[in-house]
């Protein structure tokens, strides 16, 4: 879940820099468009990165975890509220990985660590699913290849 009220009463520049983007644009803190590479080398005038390294952008890029990519998709969700008069909302995150021991736990674990983004966030549950692999031709069947020698 994520502590909305607390959210909301964080000023749009601290909230821009814990997410590392542009909120209206969603454009990486160093600059272009929503799709742009967010460039982790570029400096202030201060020569503080313009994308801070406890940004989610920055601890969550592949660059800073050897490379490695998952697909994600993250979906938004209110519930009313939590009894005590606060929104119960949150993101439900799904993440599809080749193995979660080699992709997703290690960058969840750098973002336990760092990320700016975990203030605002309490995590409620986790759930891990095998997903079998997928048909090679019109003879195949779901799951076929666990199953070759």
């Amino acid at each position: 879940n994520m502590h909305i009220e607390t959210w909301d009463r964080t000023s749009l520049r601290e909230q821009e820099a814990v997410i590392g983007r542009d909120k209206g644009a969603g454009a990486p803190l160093s600059g272009g468009e929503e799709h742009t590479d967010p460039d982790f080398a570029l400096a202030g005038r201060e020569g503080e990165p313009l994308i801070p390294t406890t940004s989610h952008v920055h601890l969550a890029h592949p660059d800073q975890n050897d490379g490695v990519r998952m697909l994600r998709r993250g979906y938004n969700f209110t519930d009313g509220s939590d009894g005590l008069g606060r929104l119960d909302a949150g993101l439900f995150f799904l993440a599809f990985v080749r193995d979660p021991a080699t992709h997703f736990i290690p960058m969840q674990t750098t973002l336990a660590r760092d990320d700016a983004l975990s203030e605002y966030l309490e995590h409620r549950g986790s759930a891990l699913f095998a997903v079998p692999p997928g048909v090679r031709d019109e003879r195949g069947y779901l799951g076929e290849t666990l199953f070759d020698r």
